[in-house]
């Protein structure tokens, strides 16, 4: 709005102009810098973004400076020095109301120059953003929230699969063992009695049957929680992984490398452990693939583990199917863990899966 003090013929284009200006929602101003320094328009959109009206800004060229938070008057104050090199062409600013209520904005400038190529004026648009920051914070939260969740929940499971995996072995595996035991023994004394051979028979059946049982019982609970994982580290774990996958399905499968369990924790082993098995789970299901490599590497600041096969190669539409579980989360237990996922994948060359996280004693360095 032109400023009443200043009487001049207006033609229909700055009538125009004046009205869009009036109409706009967001600020639009054009302050002058060199003297004397003062605003040659500004709209009347500031009330609602600065709690003053225009009136207000041309009558006092520094009001600016009082209406934004004490932390923001730097960016302010750069305007009122002549070096356009010092502008910063987008800033966020927040506004403080005479009743106290604060209004973020982001503010988008142009540098207006002289010939010598002096700043003479700033041309800008301030938009009030403070509801959308709020979204921002609130999905932030909720997501902070979903995260912690989701942890609590990938914590308490690998706790019920370890007490299931020690229920299973300990006692179950025990039962049956015992119940062999007296099998074989019940066979070995009926024997003398010359009892009937089809009689031994299904008792030496049955005693084979209790054997694949204890097999079984003994696969479950590996496959719970694998005893390597807590008593030999997350190296000799992914080895017998490895060689595991190995002897079910004839793929080759070579490891290298080592991992220091002691520079980890337990929420790492474990987030790490699952990603290399969900990993070689979909080498058997997916690739097509006659062998993989994985490589195993630490530093001082973090672990990483690579799993490369030589099958068809993931897609790029694979990758972004959002209905793929197994990737989501082998991505959520990285970003639990702080660590990352990369996966790429060639058509005809395979698929690489990294895990990179940080060491533990790297994490408590940083904290401290």
């Amino acid at each position: 709005m032109v400023q009443p003090a200043r009487a001049y013929h207006v033609d229909p284009a700055q009538q125009l102009f004046q009205r869009l200006l009036e109409n706009a929602r967001d600020v639009v101003y054009r302050y002058r810098v060199t003297p004397p320094r003062g605003y040659d328009y500004i709209n009347s959109a500031c009330l609602a973004l600065t709690g003053r009206l225009a009136q207000e800004f041309y009558d006092d060229p520094d009001l600016i400076l009082t209406c934004v938070h004490p932390d923001d008057r730097a960016l302010v104050s750069e305007a009122f020095q002549d070096d356009p090199g010092k502008l910063q062409l987008a800033i966020q600013l927040r506004w403080v109301h005479p009743d106290g209520r604060i209004v973020w904005a982001d503010h988008h400038r142009v540098p207006i120059l002289d010939p010598s190529g002096r700043l003479v004026a700033i041309e800008g648009v301030g938009r009030d953003i403070t509801t959308s920051l709020e979204i921002q914070h609130r999905l932030r939260e909720s997501e902070s929230q979903l995260r912690r969740l989701a942890a609590g929940l990938h914590s308490a499971r690998e706790a019920e699969r370890a007490r299931l995996s020690r229920e299973l072995h300990d006692e179950l595996g025990q039962a049956l063992t015992s119940l062999k035991i007296d099998m074989t023994r019940t066979v070995r004394d009926l024997l003398p009695l010359r009892l009937a051979p089809e009689m031994i028979d299904r008792m030496q059946s049955m005693v084979g049957t209790i054997d694949v049982a204890t097999e079984t019982v003994r696969q479950l609970a590996t496959t719970l929680r694998p005893p390597a994982l807590d008593h030999l580290g997350l190296a000799a774990a992914i080895e017998l992984e490895g060689a595991a996958v190995s002897r079910r399905t004839g793929l080759r499968c070579r490891v290298t490398g080592n991992l220091r369990t002691a520079a980890m924790t337990t929420e790492q082993t474990t987030a790490v452990f699952r990603i290399v098995q969900e990993a070689l789970t979909n080498v058997v299901r997916h690739a097509g693939a006659s062998a993989i490599r994985i490589a195993m590497r630490q530093t001082a600041t973090n672990i990483s583990v690579t799993i490369h096969d030589n099958g068809r190669g993931v897609s790029e539409q694979e990758l972004e199917d959002g209905a793929s579980i197994g990737l989501l989360g082998m991505r959520e237990r990285a970003g639990l863990i702080g660590g990352e996922l990369l996966i790429t994948g060639r058509r005809g060359k395979g698929t690489t899966v990294v895990i990179t996280a940080p060491v533990a004693c790297a994490r408590w360095a940083e904290r401290a």
